[in-house]
């Protein structure tokens, strides 16, 4: 195995100041994002999270070299409760700003074609760039150029990824109407602490996004946040609507009670993170030592990529886990970097019924459980993790 790469010092991503609070430190890790074939060597990277004393961002401020960069896998791991989620995002959208034929719609970040199906469908003209393509301020103007700018622009999980906050945000200001909204949606940093979600810290997520370091950063563009709410996703994420800073679009209670809930749980959280993270790794390590000792065979379900962050951090391997079960042929016959687990098609699990099935992708296991249910009745037995190992 080749050497880790080791990066230079690094400064936060949002206001520049030398970072000395280390969150969480998960050691040596290989990307969550790319599989490995047999026999193929796997680049080890530090993977260290931490927040920043002048505006509290958490981030993973280690810059990986470019030959580094693996694209995200974009199916979603349910993807009719997905479908069913974009729909109802959709017909809100339209309800609540007058969406219709004559309307643009920019998906900044379209990781599939689940949510602009939906407003296609709506009859909502929508734009969306591919989610492997960089957006910044350069690709902004060139979509402003070919399509104009947008009346609504939806942005779900890209802030996160963007190597560089400042470029794009001024990207997303540059294209938005000037009575227009930008919707943004990523991984509440509040739900990630309080659930101890570990599994989201990745090499290729930069940033973990509070309503305070959203608004830093938006206001740096010229834009205001007028309302938020926490939405369930993808195991709690907050969506976040915004306006240029002098829009006629009065602030919603939302925003007062988004920051008034993030207070309460910073003042409310006795334990440190990382000592919880210790715990949680600890009850699936020894989760899965009782299986491994009363001689049932324990499988998982869906190679994604908090799942693998997920084994890793705890040091799960082939040896803990028989393999994992994905929807995704062209993962089929690989292994998942770090734990090298294989990966086989969902029908392995009935041709060759495991005991236990751990649901990687625990945001989705009720949906997934569901769709398994003659498993179920076969004897099987399903669990989620985090914060702690349970049936589901």
């Amino acid at each position: 195995m080749a050497p880790p790469w080791r990066p230079p010092a690094a400064s936060c991503r949002l206001c520049g100041a030398g970072l000395r609070r280390l969150l969480l430190d998960l050691g040596e890790q290989p990307l969550a994002t790319a599989l490995v074939a047999t026999g193929q060597a796997e680049r080890l990277y530090p993977l260290r999270v931490w927040q920043c004393d002048a505006c509290d961002l958490v981030q993973v401020a280690d810059a990986l070299p470019p030959h580094a960069a693996a694209p995200r896998p974009a199916a979603p791991a349910c993807p009719e409760a997905a479908a069913a989620r974009a729909t109802r995002h959709v017909a809100t959208l339209q309800q609540r700003f007058h969406l219709d034929a004559r309307s643009l719609v920019i998906d900044t970040a379209a990781h599939d074609a689940t949510l602009l199906q939906a407003f296609e469908a709506a009859g909502i003209p929508v734009f969306g760039l591919p989610a492997d393509t960089a957006f910044n301020t350069e690709t902004a103007m060139d979509i402003a150029v070919r399509y104009g700018c947008a009346d609504v622009i939806v942005a779900h999980d890209l802030l996160p990824h963007a190597a560089d906050l400042f470029d794009c945000a001024a990207g997303l200001a540059c294209i938005l109407r000037p009575n227009g909204v930008l919707c943004l949606q990523f991984p509440h940093l509040l739900s990630l602490l309080q659930r101890v979600q570990f599994d989201a810290f990745r090499h290729d997520t930069f940033a973990y996004l509070s309503l305070p370091a959203a608004e830093r950063l938006l206001r740096s563009v010229g834009l205001r946040v007028f309302d938020a709410e926490r939405v369930p996703d993808d195991g709690g994420s907050l969506r976040l609507y915004a306006c240029h800073a002098h829009a006629p679009r009065p602030a919603r209670p939302g925003v007062r009670a988004v920051r008034t809930a993030e207070a309460a749980a910073q003042e409310g959280q006795p334990d440190s993170f990382r000592d919880r993270v210790a715990l949680a790794c600890d009850d699936i390590r020894g989760f899965l030592r009782i299986r491994q000792e009363a001689g049932r065979r324990v499988a998982a379900y869906g190679a994604t990529a908090r799942g693998i962050a997920l084994l890793n951090g705890c040091g799960v391997t082939a040896q803990d886990i028989a393999y994992v079960a994905d929807n995704e042929p062209l993962w089929h016959g690989r292994r998942l970097p770090g734990s090298h687990i294989p990966v086989a098609p969902v029908e392995a699990l009935m041709r060759d019924p495991p005991d236990d099935v751990i649901i990687l992708p625990w945001p989705g296991a009720s949906e997934i459980t569901a769709r398994l249910q003659a498993l179920r009745r076969a004897g099987t037995l399903f669990w989620t993790v985090l914060p702690r190992i349970g049936r589901v």
